[in-house]
Formats: C-alpha cells, structure tokens, sequence
C-alpha cells in the first residue's frame, strides 16, 4: 500500500498528507494553492518553480508539476509572483437604477455582486441593490491558472479529465470574494440576493460544466449561448439561500460573455460614429461597427502578453518591468513595486519591442540583431547584448542578467499582434470600410489600460493612423456585468444583441492566412511631426 507523507507549505502555514509519487503540483492544488502552469503541467514552460527542503536547511528549486513526492518535505512557494496588478476600474456608462431582481427582497438591506471571469484573474464588485451604488472591489488569480495559460489548455483538461476540478475551484474563489466584499462592506453574505457573471467562452462551459467538445474542434460553436440565471446555492456560492446567480449571453465559440459586457459597457450599438473595441487577454476579442451593423471575431493571439512562452515573461505583478524607453542616456525601464526586475509582464513586452524596433536593434523581419551588429550601430548597445539558447538576446541591464528577450519572444509577439492586426483588417473588409473611418478604438482589459499605444502602433499591433483615437476603458467586462445588474433593460438587451452581432470566423476565411502572414513583419517606424 503506497506510503503517505507529510508536506507542509509557506508562507501559507499550511499542511497535509499526500501519497507517495504525488506530483507537487497536486498536493499544493489539493492544499488550495494554485500556481501559474502555463503549460499545463507538462514541465515545458519552468514556471511553477518552488524550493523544496527535507531539514528546513538545505533547500533545493524544482519544478513542482514534475517532482515527485518520496519523503515528507517542507515546500517553500515564497518566489512566485505576488502583489499581482489586478484590474478592477472602468469607464462607468451611467444607467438608468431598475435592478434585475427576480424579486425585489422584502427587508433591508439587500445587496448585489458582479463577477468578471477572466482567464487569467477574477474581479468582483459589490453593490447596493436600494441604490445601485458601487461599494467595494475584490480580486484574484483565476485559480484554473494551475491548469494551463489558455482556454484551449483548460479545454483539453476537461476532456480528458472531466470538469469538476476546474468548475470547482472557479465556484470555490467567486465563493471566496463574496466573502471578502461581505467583509470589507461590514454586511453579511446572506443579504447578497443577486450576483451577475461574465467570461469567455470557455469559462462559461467550465462554470456550468457544458461539454467542450465543440469548442475545441470543428465547427468551434458553444454549447449553449443564452442567458442563464440559476440558484446561487446549486454551485456552493453561499449568499441568500433563494439568491440567483446570471450569467450573461455568449456570442460564439471564442466571444463570449465577457464580450457581451464589454458591448453593454460602451453600446456601440447605439451610436453614429464607427468604433472598434478590443480587449487583448490570452484570446483578442474584436468588436468594430456602430448602429447600422456590428461584427465582432476572435483572434487566437496566444499567452504570449500574460506572460506565458516568454521566456522571463510573467503576469503584471511584483517585479515585473512594465514599461521600457530609450533616449541618448540609454535605456530606461520602471518595474510594479520598484524593486530588482524579475521579469517582463505584457505591457513592458510591447514597450521593449517597439524601443528595440527604433533603435534599429530588431529589424523589420523580427531579427535581433546580435552583439557585434548591435556594436556597429552604437557601441552603448554592445553590453545589452548576449546570448541566450544559441540565440541573440537583450538585456535590460547588464547588472540584471537573469531578465532578458530572446529571439524566440520576439517571434512569440510577432505571432501574436499579426494575429490581432489580422482580424483588425478583415473586419474592416467585412463592413467595406478603412482605418481612417474608425472614430475610436476602446481598449479592454488590464493588458490594453497599461499598454502604450504608440508601442502598440510601432510594433503594427493596431494601425499607426489611430495612435491618437486609442481611449483605455479598463474592464469593460466587469462594467456590463454591473449595468446588467442594475438595468433589466439592458440585460433583456443582451439576448437581442447576442444574435443581432454578426460573428466573423476568421479562420474559415481564405484570405486569413495570407493576412496574417503579410502582418507578421514590424512596420516601418514613424517619424513625429
């Protein structure tokens, strides 16, 4: 009969019996603790790296999806990121106050919760249901992070595995920030009557355990896409015990009712001017259009802006460079929380292609130039030059020579804002319009609130005639979660919009490839007026 031993985690303080040959990366997700696996455990990726020791002496860093359990061990998780950034704010589109209680409740107080469920964090708001009024905010890491970077990772778990693991740890922390925003606003949980959810896709199908089968494979349709409202209770969220939960309309297999939120957050629907909204996340949702016709499609951009296939990139937390620049003193960069670097989050990614791309260091095929190119350009650029895996490499500063970009992160990028300036095109082509007829360019999520847009044009991510339309609108997602909550119209809206928005499946269009491909290069650099 297999051995049990005993691990005991910290910082977390926390312990528990597991059986031999259990892999780490189980026992610390049986302890509750779930770190960032972008590859989904197969050990190609390296960073759910934790220090293990058998005499709290003499410590040892592993990967913690490949190691083994063969005797009792202290697990130390202090080096993954903490302190992540975690976008809550957004533009507020006021609405009329007429919430969407099934039933208003007959006492007072009575409050609502929104939840945006990202593939990477979970934001949540409360509200109070007498006068719409936005109390607080709580947030956290999407614990199915341990899973895998993408939705396409977390699919294929579900198929072979089945979907408790990932619907029940997705329940267990929308539980969870219920319990924080009961707790910061001083009220109990149980005078929570109404909570709203919006997310991808794929977090839909996870949530309510809907087969996955059509999202992974051809034709790449939902399940179900309707809007949903069911007891809280059936899904262990604990608020009052008649509480109902929503979950907003899905558009199609890869735009889902995180879309739809961001759609209800700025109605594009109802206005003259033409306008095109991304939110870039580890998938890019595009919606371009106005009252006259809206399309939206879905590019399969990659983790590569979350950190993942980066090879120091990680998500915008503690040590993390987020922004980079270059002047005649050098190069300059700022890291979240202003200590030592220990990586390279999204924003800070698109900023360091963009200064490489002007300084003449990254051509416009991709290549990083090597040490003695680099020399010849400016002898200042020699010392940020190395090599890393028989490629060129850049460092930040040669004082820091564990954060660095490679050649492969260079291509991860050109892979990625190909793919986004790819749909940008062919939605245009779709309505018969150019870039100059777009009056505003909305960008969602957190990546899009920190992300330059003049890096973002530089490195042809979006088009560099709209580097002045770009407005950052925070998550927009989250926003219509809670205008669905405190509006009934605009969330009996949500089921004529999911069908009245017309759905570009780029990859069944011909003309895709040749697209993506023409994009793949960085565009020539602009010189100011």
């Amino acid at each position: 009969m297999p051995q049990k031993y005993k691990l005991t985690f910290r910082p977390e303080s926390t312990s528990i019996e597991v059986l031999e040959n259990t892999t780490l990366m189980e026992a610390l997700k049986e302890a509750g603790i779930f770190l960032d696996a972008p590859c989904g455990g197969r050990g190609t990726c390296g960073k759910c790296l934790v220090k293990i020791s058998e005499n709290g002496s003499d410590w040892t860093e592993v990967r913690a999806c490949q190691t083994k359990v063969k005797g009792a061990l202290l697990v130390d998780t202090e080096n993954s990121p903490k302190n992540h950034r975690i976008l809550t704010s957004s533009s507020i589109r006021q609405v009329p106050f007429h919430p969407s209680f099934s039933r208003v409740p007959d006492k007072e107080p009575y409050y609502m919760a929104a939840f945006d469920i990202g593939t990477t964090t979970i934001a949540a708001y409360l509200l109070d249901g007498r006068t719409g009024k936005e109390l607080c905010t709580a947030s956290s890491l999407n614990p199915q992070a341990a899973y895998g970077a993408d939705v396409i990772s977390r699919a294929n778990y579900v198929l072979e595995h089945g979907h408790k693991e990932l619907s029940d740890c997705v329940h267990s922390a929308a539980d969870k920030l219920i319990g924080q925003l009961a707790q910061s606003a001083g009220i109990q949980r149980e005078d929570i009557y109404l909570l709203c959810f919006v997310g991808n896709t794929c977090m839909h199908h996870i949530f309510f355990q809907y087969p996955m089968e059509s999202l992974v494979r051809a034709p790449y349709v939902p399940s179900q896409k309707g809007l949903i409202r069911k007891k809280a209770a059936e899904f262990d969220i604990h608020i009052h015990p008649e509480g109902e939960l929503i979950f907003l309309p899905v558009i199609a297999g890869f735009v889902g009712a995180d879309t739809m939120g961001c759609i209800l957050s700025l109605r594009p629907d109802l206005q003259e001017e033409i306008s095109l909204m991304l939110d870039i996340g580890t998938n890019g949702e595009l919606v371009l259009g106005n009252k006259n016709q809206l399309v939206c499609c879905s590019t399969a951009a990659g983790p590569a802006f979350e950190g993942a296939k980066i090879h120091c990139g990680m998500r915008g937390a503690q040590g993390a460079i987020d922004h980079m620049s270059y002047d005649s003193s050098g190069f300059h960069f700022s890291v979240i929380g202003q200590k030592a670097p220990k990586g390279i989050c999204g924003s800070g990614l698109i900023d360091t292609i963009a200064c490489l791309r002007r300084t003449g260091l990254i051509d416009e095929s991709g290549r990083l130039l090597n040490r003695d190119e680099a020399a010849a350009l400016d002898l200042a650029f020699a010392p940020h030059m190395t090599q890393r895996d028989h490629m060129p490499a850049f460092l930040y500063d040669p004082a820091y020579p564990e954060v660095f970009l490679t050649q492969k992160d260079v291509r991860e990028v050109q892979l990625a804002k190909a793919a986004i300036a790819a749909g940008i095109l062919l939605l245009e082509k779709h309505l018969g319009i150019a870039h100059e007829n777009i009056r505003k360019v909305y960008i969602a999520g957190a990546f899009g609130n920190y992300m330059d847009p003049k890096s973002a044009c530089d490195i042809g991510l979006l088009p560099y005639s709209l580097r002045e339309r770009v407005v950052p609108v925070g998550n927009a997602a989250g926003e219509g979660a809670k205008i669905a909550l405190l509006n009934t119209e605009e969330l009996d809206k949500t089921v004529q919009l999911m069908d009245q928005v017309d759905f570009l499946e780029l990859a069944a269009l011909p003309e895709f490839q040749d697209c993506f491909i023409d994009e793949l290069e960085f565009p020539e650099i602009q010189c100011e007026n």
